[in-house]
């Protein structure tokens, strides 16, 4: 009896196996797949084609919770683009050319008693001797030192038919005029033309020598 039973349930079995096609379930992450999902590839882990890369970023897969994996892009730091430097050259400050018509090396001053001397000058050429000598005795208080200033006042006495004092301010400038050769040649010669109108021809002479001696 045991036999017969045993041989029935095998039989069973069989019948079962055949009829359910032969379809085994299969566990993948906690789903069961049939035949049907085999074939068609539903619970396969996906395949992710590799991305073409990109300037933005960097693609990363990184596995997830459920077996699979995601993609993440990373993205790089930020960078500051390198300072753009110059030629390196630092422009330095250009040398300032005197103006047509300027004071020469000897008559740069500065303050009222270049702008007494300007005005001297601008008044001597307009034929104003008178407010002439007048701008440069102003100058001559503010400066009593300058040889420039007695140059000039020597000059415009001398103008006026004053040799006398002009020869008296004139070797006044000499003692001032240390260090500049061409200020005292032309206060020798100044001398000279004002020993000259006084009648003084020898001592006209030795003055024109001195002035190209210091020369």
């Amino acid at each position: 009896m045991k036999r017969t039973w045993l041989i029935m349930g095998c039989a069973l079995l069989v019948a079962g196996c055949a009829g359910s096609g032969g379809s085994i379930p299969v566990v993948d992450s906690g789903r069961q797949v049939s035949s049907e999902d085999r074939h068609s590839g539903v619970g396969r882990q996906p395949q992710v084609q590799p991305s073409t890369p990109r300037d933005s970023g960097v693609v990363v897969m990184v596995p997830d919770d459920a077996g699979g994996s995601r993609a993440v892009e990373s993205y790089p730091l930020d960078v500051q683009p390198p300072l753009q430097t110059g030629s390196g050259s630092v422009p330095g400050t250009g040398t300032q050319q005197p103006a047509p018509g300027g004071l020469q090396q000897d008559e740069q001053l500065d303050g009222p008693v270049l702008a007494l001397l300007t005005t001297a000058r601008q008044q001597e050429s307009g034929g104003d001797l008178n407010g002439a000598s007048a701008s440069l005795e102003r100058a001559m208080r503010i400066a009593p030192r300058e040889p420039q200033v007695l140059y000039r006042l020597a000059q415009v006495r001398l103008a006026q038919g004053d040799a006398a004092q002009a020869e008296q301010l004139a070797r006044r400038g000499l003692s001032y005029a240390g260090g500049r050769p061409t200020l005292q040649a032309g206060l020798w010669e100044l001398v000279a033309e004002a020993r000259e109108r006084q009648g003084d021809a020898a001592g006209a002479a030795e003055a024109r020598q001195r002035a190209r001696v210091t020369l």
